[in-house]
């Protein structure tokens, strides 16, 4: 690699970890810009990566940002979740928070056989209550779960297994991506099963919109997919701060899956949200979301009244949309 492009990745590198991982920076340089080149070769050492915030709701909100791909890199991905004054700032602009105490350090990390073992140092302990000290468990364990080498997590703290939080969170030996976003408890019974939901929400100043997953436990179904979607046209639960785009008189006719496709069929009611193509868009987005989250799904279609057509604000429904790789890029 050219000596020119590697101290370009090197000062990438250096801008991200000074400004709190950059994450919403926008550049002030005003110098010219390198080669296209140059360019091609600096991207393709970047690395999108999906963080773990907390909303003004507290809620854990996944966020993608390209970041420097450098060795160790879900341990640097960790510590662009610590709180620290410069990220507070940057964060404050899309109405989120850091989901790690502030002064916390990764002692150590291992990944093998799926298992990422992180040692913390005592700051991580020093949530300010016990909400936060659940959103900073789970920002770690979706955080590095989000690396395809990664299924499951087990945290320590000065190298000791954290078996129980300060504020009072139990922690089992090993982790896993599971509730993520937990609704108030409801009716649940001993057949409820949980499902991940995907509403939308933005920041009270309004320049950041953007997905929440949230967990609600449901009775189990032969047809888990469809309950999901009704489930999402429902709504979500009130004072989470979060809004459901589908018209709560829109009902799901019929979902089919054939192999890696899912077919969802709606009433006509679903073209009742009431216009803008922003809220079109995010209507289809909340539904794919929410139907590709489910194992073995990587493409959705989506019909009303069994036919393929055209959303009132044009969005063409004839072809399977893909399975998103990422959610919520920063730039939204």
């Amino acid at each position: 690699m050219p000596k020119k492009v590697m101290c370009l990745i090197i000062l990438m590198g250096l801008v991200f970890s000074i400004a709190g991982c950059g994450l919403f920076k926008k550049s002030e340089d005003k110098s010219l810009p390198p080669s296209t080149d140059e360019t091609e070769q600096v991207q393709a050492n970047m690395r999108k990566t999906v963080f773990y915030f907390v909303n003004e709701n507290d809620l854990l909100v996944p966020v993608t940002k390209d970041i420097p791909w450098v060795e160790g890199i879900g341990k640097a991905a960790l510590e662009c979740l610590v709180d620290s004054p410069e990220l507070k700032a940057e964060l404050a602009e899309k109405g989120l928070k850091p989901s790690l105490p502030e002064g916390t350090k990764i002692l150590g990390m291992t990944i093998r056989d799926g298992l990422a073992k992180v040692d913390f140092s005592k700051e991580f302990l020093n949530s300010a209550d016990k909400v936060a000290e659940q959103n900073a468990i789970n920002a770690v364990v979706y955080t590095l779960t989000e690396f395809p080498a990664v299924e499951k997590v087990q945290i320590l703290v000065n190298g000791k297994p954290l078996k129980k939080c300060p504020k009072g969170t139990v922690l089992k030996d090993v982790l896993y991506r599971e509730k993520i976003n937990l609704e108030p408890a409801g009716a649940a019974t001993g057949d409820s099963v949980p499902v991940t939901l995907y509403f939308k929400s933005s920041s009270k100043n309004g320049s950041f919109t953007y997905f929440v997953p949230v967990t609600r436990m449901v009775k189990k179904s032969d047809n888990m997919i469809k309950t999901a979607v009704e489930e999402l046209v429902k709504g979500p639960a009130g004072n989470m701060g979060l809004v459901s785009v589908l018209p709560e008189d829109t009902k799901v006719l019929d979902v089919n899956q054939k192999e890696s496709e899912v077919v969802v069929n709606f009433s006509k009611e679903i073209e009742g949200y009431g216009g803008g193509l922003d809220v079109e868009q995010a209507l289809v987005n909340s539904v794919v979301l929410t139907v590709s989250q489910f194992p073995g799904v990587e493409k959705v279609s989506l019909q009303v009244e069994g036919k393929a057509g055209v959303l009132p604000e044009g969005t063409v429904l004839e072809n399977p949309i893909l399975k998103p790789l990422y959610v919520n890029p920063s730039n939204i």
